[in-house]
């Protein structure tokens, strides 16, 4: 193996060589990128401008909601419709109706159901199976 001297050996030159008068001009080339490249000036608002309208657009959107829900609901349900729905879709019960009444809708169904005595002893008297009527 050959003795190696750092001092002796073969030197590699760098890369990078700078131009002749490269300094001399360095601070006038540099101003004058500087002032080529120079961005306007922008408030914050003008930057955040796009924040704003987003902000603005969601207060809109949740004031418009509750207006939009009471002139879209002007449908009523008559009352046959939710009687079928209550007696063939729905699970609950009679007895779960019955203690949901208050003393008012007792009193609105006794003024709409007139029904007479004569009645009654007519529909008893036909069906023989009275115990179905006293039990209900």
């Amino acid at each position: 193996m050959n003795s190696f001297n750092l001092e002796n050996g073969p030197k590699i030159k760098s890369g990078f060589k700078t131009p002749e008068g490269y300094f001399e001009n360095f601070s006038e080339q540099m101003l004058a990128k500087i002032d080529a490249d120079e961005k306007p000036v922008r408030s914050i608002f003008q930057r955040k401008s796009n924040w704003f309208v987003a902000a603005a657009a969601v207060l809109i959107v949740g004031i418009a909601i509750p207006f939009l829900n009471k002139s879209g609901n002007n449908t009523s349900i008559d009352g046959e419709s939710l009687e079928n729905y209550l007696a063939y879709q729905s699970n609950i019960s009679q007895y779960d109706l019955v203690n949901l009444l208050d003393e008012q809708d007792i009193e609105a169904l006794e003024s709409d159901l007139k029904i007479d005595d004569a009645v009654v002893e007519s529909a008893l008297s036909d069906n023989t199976n009275l115990e179905n009527y006293l039990t209900e």
